[in-house]
């Protein structure tokens, strides 16, 4: 009977580790998704501001600032364990953790491209800032194509 109890208390212990690392794994992925939201929005009002006959240059640049800074924490956000194996919904492909290497290059491209967004934006030159975002939407673009599951 002891022992039974034992196994009975052992596996409730299991189970809510494995919710704790279910929950941690929901906070992880709720949070990169956030930060792709704040890029996406970011992203869309420099493209609508873009259309302005004469952009506000502190629209842009306010926008550019967002991007980097989240471009910043994107390799960051994708610790083992907050995948599909997680059990929580997400649209990180195992490949992310399959191929690091590959992964990370993406990453340092996004932020390479975000900080060349930045500086076009503080130089005030709408013509600048819309090939620097064109850069930048490439690279979300390639890493999509590898890392990201479609709807």
């Amino acid at each position: 009977m002891k022992l039974l109890g034992k196994f009975v208390v052992g596996g409730a212990l299991a189970l809510v580790a494995g919710v704790a690392v279910a929950a941690d794994a929901g906070a992880l992925v709720k949070a990169r998704e956030d930060n792709f939201k704040g890029m996406g929005k970011a992203m869309k009002a420099i493209g609508e501001e873009l259309k302005a006959p004469a952009p506000a240059a502190a629209v842009l640049k306010t926008n550019a600032a967002t991007i980097a800074q989240n471009a910043h924490r994107v390799a960051g956000m994708f610790p083992k364990g907050s995948g599909p194996e997680s059990g929580v919904k997400t649209h990180a492909l195992p490949a992310i953790w399959e191929k690091p290497a590959d992964f990370r290059k993406r990453a340092d491209d996004l932020v390479a491209a975000a900080e060349g967004l930045k500086l076009a934006a503080g130089t005030g030159n709408p013509a600048a800032v819309r090939e620097a975002q064109m850069k930048v939407g490439g690279t979300c673009k390639a890493c999509h194509q590898d890392f990201k599951a479609r709807d």
